[in-house]
């Protein structure tokens, strides 16, 4: 009997434990993610007109369609252009160039090590260590490194990068591909690293050319992770956004659709107008991830 009340007693402490450690993430994903969430979405359908009520309606999408995309300054219609062109830039230039990179020291060929300690280099430096550096680097004075190289070698004054609707833009892609290997570097690699080694010295018995083995058994083994990789960044296709926040604060033609989303907030005007804007792009982002996954699943996986 005593037994039995000891067990009961430990029985009641676990469960007290748990429901303890669970009270406080549960409450914070009610707030701040359910609740935060299901407000949004009302405040989308709402509009705040002085003197009155508010007034619920279509009249904040209205809006976006008039003025947001076709309007005497289409300001999402610059976000949204500028969004698919950093989604487009990461998804088909800086990932396949991430997987070759993988791959490349996955073979351990000659140099590996330097090369693989600069591209994890800017995942373990601060955002504003690495954009400090990055202006310095680019600055259009004489304490710039390009600045000055272009004015020995050509005779020529550099332009400010930042401060250029020509240039601002692509600068900011120039930043996104120098500190943009990190995450999915470590994954790639980690997956190639598990592949049977079994499996590929077989294949070079039988004289399979680099080529081949990364296009015939490398991406075929890992592309439970690839696949992984490619979903996340659908998923986040219009919170695509580079370093505008450190850089230019949306100036210069370099709005994104998350960027512009998070001015308003830290503004706190028009909540009702962006709440409809992001909205509008969650709905529109779900056939990109469903066709993304049905693709995906249309290769089959391949067990080791």
């Amino acid at each position: 009997m005593k037994g039995q009340r000891t067990n009961k007693k430990i029985d009641k402490s676990r469960i007290a434990f748990i429901i303890a450690f669970l009270a406080l993430p549960t409450i914070n994903l009610c707030i701040f993610y359910f609740g935060v969430n299901f407000n949004s979405i009302l405040m989308a359908f709402q509009r705040t007109v002085p003197g009155r009520e508010t007034v619920w309606g279509f009249y904040n999408f209205k809006r976006l369609f008039t003025e947001g995309f076709t309007g005497p300054v289409p300001v999402i219609m610059e976000s949204l252009r500028n969004t698919v062109i950093f989604f487009s830039f990461g998804f088909f230039f800086v990932n396949p160039l991430t997987l070759v990179m993988a791959y490349f020291f996955y073979k351990k060929i000659r140099g590996y090590k330097f090369y693989r300690f600069m591209f994890y280099l800017p995942c373990i430096i601060p955002a504003t260590v690495l954009s400090t550096l990055f202006r310095y680097i680019i600055a259009p004075d004489s304490s710039g490194v390009i600045a000055n190289l272009m004015y020995e070698w050509f005779g020529k004054e550099m332009p400010n990068l930042l401060q250029d609707s020509r240039y601002a833009l692509k600068t900011l892609l120039a930043y996104g591909f120098w500190t943009g290997f990190g995450s999915n570097l470590i994954l790639l690699s980690s997956a190639m690293n598990r592949i049977p080694q079994e499996v590929i010295e077989s294949a070079q018995l039988d004289g399979i050319t680099l080529r081949k083995e990364i296009t015939h058994m490398i991406i075929p083994l890992i592309w439970p992770t690839i696949s992984t990789i490619l979903l996340l960044a659908v998923m986040s296709i219009f919170t695509s956004t580079g370093a505008i926040l450190l850089f230019t604060q949306g100036k210069y033609g370099t709005y994104t659709i998350a960027y512009w989303l998070f001015e308003q907030v830290k503004e706190g005007a028009n909540m009702e107008y962006a709440s409809a804007v992001g909205l509008f792009f969650t709905l529109a982002g779900f056939p990109l991830v469903f066709i993304t996954r049905w693709l995906s699943n249309k290769v089959e996986d391949i067990e080791y």
